[in-house]
């Protein structure tokens, strides 16, 4: 008896009342909301194409970057080397002066000291002459004759 209260008497009102609530859904489903769901997936993906595209440009910066860096350190590194270079050759340079020079110092100091021992050699033999000279000169005047 419980089943029997509770049936229904489905009758034209019912099916207006349904009809009414589904054709109004209908019409704003077509005309609202799936148009302003494609709008919402279109822009859902241009904002995550955006970020792709950002990510990538993002990773070819960074890519760029470890380029430019290696690139620095080789030109730095033949910056150094040409630099070492050049002071190695400027070094060499200076060194073939100082050994040149030296060189001109030594064949002068070599000849102002062969010219001061044969200065001293004539100093001497004229100092041994004189001496002689000197000595007969001293023993004529002391033995009252020459020698």
């Amino acid at each position: 008896m419980l089943f029997a209260s509770l049936a229904l008497d489905l009758d034209f009102t019912y099916v207006l009342v349904l009809a009414l609530l589904l054709l109004p859904l209908i019409i704003l489903n077509t005309l609202v909301f799936s148009p302003f769901m494609k709008l919402f997936a279109e822009r859902h993906e241009r904002l995550e194409g955006a970020i792709k595209r950002a990510n990538e440009r993002l990773d070819e910066a960074e890519e760029k970057a470890k380029l430019f860096e290696q690139k620095i350190q080789v030109a730095t590194a033949r910056g150094v080397e040409v630099r070492n270079k050049i002071r190695g050759d400027a070094q060499k340079d200076m060194n073939a002066r100082i050994e040149a020079e030296r060189q001109k110092v030594q064949a002068k100091t070599d000849a102002a000291v062969a010219e001061i021992l044969q200065a001293k050699e004539t100093a001497l033999k004229d100092v041994d002459v004189e001496a002689r000279r000197l000595a007969e000169s001293t023993a004529s005047k002391l033995l009252g004759r020459g020698i």
